[in-house]
């Protein structure tokens, strides 16, 4: 579009004013030397001088030209704009347990049958990629850590949220009298959290595109620890000196006992209020999928990524095609002057 085109040079433009009397001057029939032959059948032999009628067309060449080159002198330019988006981003490790007790059902939303661990994948995708309620958190680092007995970094940390979301997928429930896997090892679980943020370069990308401002871990569990070589404070003592900050979730009604018919027992949870004092999280209680959910919203909002964009414009110059035109105009000038419409004398 014309908004889009600017003039280095406008200045020069004041050239085209001259062209009126250039015109003028070119197109006017100046007196001009003649050649006295003895007799007009010289004249009427020679070949030349078959464009009389056609001549105007040199002084609208040679303003042509002259028209062109003063434009090429003011330099008209176009912008080519691009953009580049800046993000001041947040690396998160989600830690999940996937003990055998999290197959129990009392997370499972109303008219569904779905395990603790389900209900749990299902919300983790709706922070990732965003919901109605949730915005996604396109422009953070997000990696996963599984623990039951053990624990085991199934994902790093990655802008590639679609395969981080097929990782989530294959994490299953260990079955439950599996002694050498089954348990629960919250120590273990957020200590190998903490590793994986504390040496995460505060700059990722190309640039600086990517500046991490946060390093932050949501840990989720319906159990107590009773497994693992780190405990849940020293873990929580790691991550405080690292600066990074643990959300803690405690998932489920409590712990069943024998029967589900003779009730619940409660969890102990000063383990997990513990972590997110130390550390300046917060620690949440969740009993049903519904209020899982409202704690990611909460996570959310108080963990936001802050996302600027930076445009950039390099001018192309476009004086060339006008100065060509203007020679090319100067050069088809002189060759019908001294050819088709060349004047005797």
């Amino acid at each position: 579009m014309m908004a889009d085109v600017r003039l280095a040079s406008p200045l020069m433009l004041l050239g085209l004013l001259a062209l009126p009397m250039l015109w003028w001057l070119w197109s006017r029939e100046w007196r001009r030397p003649v050649i006295r032959f003895s007799g007009l059948t010289v004249l009427a032999a020679a070949k030349g001088g078959g464009g009389r009628g056609w001549r105007g067309v040199l002084p609208v060449l040679r303003s042509v030209a002259l028209a062109c080159l003063i434009i090429g002198a003011a330099r008209p330019q176009t912008p080519n704009a691009s953009t580049r988006v800046f993000a001041e981003g947040i690396a998160i490790q989600m830690v999940i347990d996937n003990s055998g007790s999290m197959v129990d059902l009392d997370l499972s939303p109303p008219g569904a049958r779905q395990t603790r661990l389900d209900v749990v994948k299902d919300v983790f995708r709706r922070f990732v990629r965003g919901d109605g309620t949730l915005p996604g958190r396109p422009n953070d680092l997000i990696g996963m850590v599984r623990f039951a007995g053990y624990a085991d970094s199934v994902c790093p940390l990655t802008l590639d949220h679609d395969n981080l979301l097929r990782v989530l997928d294959q994490v299953e429930i260990v079955p439950r009298g599996r002694a050498d896997e089954d348990g629960t090892a919250i120590g273990d679980g957020l200590a190998l959290a903490v590793e994986r943020l504390r040496d995460l370069k505060r700059t990722v990308g190309s640039g600086e595109q990517l500046k991490i401002t946060s390093r932050v871990v949501i840990l989720l569990t319906d159990g107590e620890n009773n497994r693992g070589i780190v405990t849940p404070e020293q873990a929580g003592e790691l991550a405080a000196l690292h600066g990074i900050k643990a959300y803690t979730i405690q998932a489920g009604t409590g712990r069943v006992i024998g029967n589900p018919l003779f009730g619940r027992l409660p969890v102990e949870d000063d383990d997990l209020r513990e972590i997110a004092r130390v550390t300046g999280g917060r620690y949440f209680q969740a009993t049903d999928a519904d209020s899982l959910h409202k704690v990611y919203q909460e996570i959310d909002q108080m963990e936001r990524t802050k996302v600027e964009e930076r445009r950039f414009s390099q001018w192309d110059d476009w004086a060339r095609p006008w100065l060509v035109a203007a020679f090319g105009a100067l050069a088809l000038q002189g060759l019908l002057d001294a050819t088709w419409l060349r004047k005797i004398p």
